[in-house]
């Protein structure tokens, strides 16, 4: 059964929810940037020289390295609620995230995510209100978010 269609646990208020550790490495930069110029354009693209993925045109730009950009830390959190709440965060799903601190390559992240409360609907669904964010190794926060998800 794959993850949009198993039927997702109800979550307890408290719980806590964590996506896996990710090395945003250069060549997950390059593809992630290389996909989505290729995606809008319909034919293969290669992003070039930007402060996301040449270390010298960052340093240049007065970065200490590549700046990684925020939406992959949003595609992150997302993943994690999918893999959370399969279908239904795709259905019934919100999720507002804001870039607090940058996150700059090689470095080591985690998606994570507390369920705050759950609210009975009249229609039988129960809408659970999560805070969401991205932490860097040793637990600094880079993304600070929230979510909802009825189920």
């Amino acid at each position: 059964m794959s993850e949009l269609t198993a039927k997702p646990e109800t979550p307890a208020v408290g719980q806590e929810i964590s996506g896996p550790e990710i090395k945003v490495t250069p060549e997950r930069l390059q593809v992630y940037g290389d996909g989505l110029l290729t995606s809008a354009a319909d034919t293969p693209v290669h992003v070039g020289a930007n402060i996301h993925t040449d270390v010298e045109y960052a340093r240049e730009q007065g970065l200490a390295a590549p700046v990684v950009d925020g939406m992959l830390s949003v595609n992150y959190l997302s993943s994690m609620l999918v893999r959370a709440f399969g279908a239904a965060y795709l259905e019934h799903g919100e999720l507002r995230a804001k870039f607090i601190k940058p996150v700059y390559v090689d470095e080591v992240v985690q998606p994570r995510a507390l369920v705050r409360e759950s609210i009975e609907g009249q229609d039988g669904r129960t809408r659970h209100v999560l805070e969401v964010w991205v932490q860097r190794d040793g637990g600094e926060k880079v993304v600070d978010g929230d979510a909802a998800v009825e189920l």
